[in-house]
């Protein structure tokens, strides 16, 4: 199972074309995954970027969850899947964000990827800095989760 982990600044240019970085496509590749999905994060102000077995894992899921009969949870359905692209990256290890995505969460030149296991966060610099600097103690936050 791949498994990405590290916060990596990078530069988006005025296409929408950002380097991925060389340690998570170096995980995509040892798994044998090279596509990617993208879509809104559906808590945060952030991009996240699947790889694609790890998002059609996820979609099976939530699709196993869902009736697809009850028209609620086939808008739930929709609306989780209306938002996503297939991100490819090119031969110089790039790739493209689209404009709406990056409009929704406000990415300018200074990005972020952010390692988040078996996905990967893609955030405006100036956002990701205020989030991760927020003083909210880490530890007890470990502590009330984790029953300790």
């Amino acid at each position: 199972m791949v498994r990405f982990i590290g916060n990596i600044d990078a530069k988006m240019d005025e296409k929408g074309r950002v380097f991925f970085p060389a340690v998570f496509r170096r995980s995509l590749q040892k798994e044998g995954d090279e596509a990617l999905m993208i879509r809104k994060d559906i808590h945060q102000n952030c991009l996240v970027l699947y790889p694609k077995s790890v998002w059609n894992q996820q979609l099976d899921e939530l699709r196993s969850r869902l009736n697809r009969w009850n028209s609620q949870q086939q808008m739930v359905f929709r609306q989780f899947v209306a938002g996503v692209d297939e991100l490819p990256i090119d031969g110089n290890g790039r790739i493209l964000i689209p404009k709406r995505l990056q409009q929704q969460v406000s990415l300018q030149a200074s990005v972020r990827f952010i390692g988040m296991d078996d996905t990967i966060e893609l955030w405006a610099k100036e956002t990701a800095d205020a989030l991760l600097d927020n003083p909210t103690s880490l530890g007890e936050n470990l502590e009330a989760f984790m029953d300790f």
